[in-house]
């Protein structure tokens, strides 16, 4: 491995990395589209192919010692999964699904470890993304800047906000998500969210509808999790 590539490598953010991976996957896989919570691998199945989004949004679940599907993580655009299960050669962990519907390019688990031989610039960047995750609990956990209430809802909400190229776009853009699947994501009850919710709409941050949020000012509602001002 040269020293350029290293070099290269060093230079570069988590979020480069994890880019660089979705390009290859995308360059060499196909592109599929998935429907709103249809799920795309299950857990302790075979890991046939590893994955990378164009738009929507993803969440990894898993079961706890209560037999109840918790969320692991959230993932959007230029994001990756399901490669550490091909690298490692076991059974998927956890299961995968659409929060919003999505496209996603899907590259044969062989194929993606043949490209691998001869790219090791993406080697490195799978080995600097999978150290960046093992320093944290999750990925969800580890944006939720904060623990209250006010910064997991607003977060995933801003996450939202950007899942696709047209909510992007959207000055105020319209989530199609209700109280019960947020209350999962963000690992709060369904009382608590809608209360929170409640509370952003009278500060004038969204406007709520039926089985959708509207967010008013998402550039706002950034700020304001950034400087950690929703409490």
């Amino acid at each position: 491995m040269s020293l350029s590539i290293i070099e290269t490598f060093q230079s570069k953010s988590v979020d480069e990395w994890r880019r660089d991976i979705a390009l290859v996957i995308s360059e060499y896989g196909e592109l599929v589209h998935y429907d709103r919570k249809q799920t795309i691998f299950h857990q302790d199945e075979p890991a046939s192919s590893v994955y990378a989004i164009k738009n929507g949004l993803i969440e990894t679940l898993c079961l706890n010692q209560a037999a109840r599907e918790v969320t692991l993580s959230v993932r959007g655009p230029y994001e990756t999964f399901g490669y550490s299960e091909v690298v490692l050669g076991v059974p998927r962990t956890r299961r995968a699904a659409t929060l919003l519907d999505a496209e996603i390019w899907k590259l044969e688990s062989s194929k993606f470890l043949r490209l691998l031989l001869n790219k090791p610039e993406i080697v490195l960047s799978m080995l600097g993304s999978a150290l960046h995750r093992s320093t944290q609990s999750s990925d969800m956990r580890a944006e939720l800047r904060g623990t209250s209430a006010f910064n997991r809802v607003g977060y995933v909400l801003c996450k939202l906000s950007v899942c696709t190229s047209e909510l992007a776009r959207a000055k105020t853009p319209v989530l199609p998500i209700s109280h019960e699947e947020l209350s999962r994501v963000c690992e709060l009850s369904r009382q608590t969210v809608t209360k929170t919710l409640g509370i952003m709409q009278q500060q004038g941050i969204v406007e709520l509808g039926i089985r959708s949020i509207r967010v008013l000012d998402p550039v706002k509602l950034n700020d304001l999790i950034e400087e950690g001002l929703l409490d």
